[in-house]
């Protein structure tokens, strides 16, 4: 693993962010992929892109 992602990963920091953030960003993705009031299978396709945005960003 580079040295950039084992920073990630052990930044006390950016983990407390990204625990703050993550269940709201998710709720927003399960808000977003619900039609009549069941989950849509993009859901999981959007999770990824939340993880992905957050790793892209920091």
């Amino acid at each position: 693993m580079s040295n950039r992602l084992k920073q990630l990963f052990s930044d006390k920091k950016i983990i407390q962010k990204v625990k703050e953030k993550m269940p709201d960003l998710f709720q927003l993705a399960e808000a977003d992929s619900s039609r009549a009031g069941k989950l849509g299978m993009e859901v999981g396709s959007v999770r990824e892109r939340i993880i992905i945005a957050l790793l892209i960003y920091k």
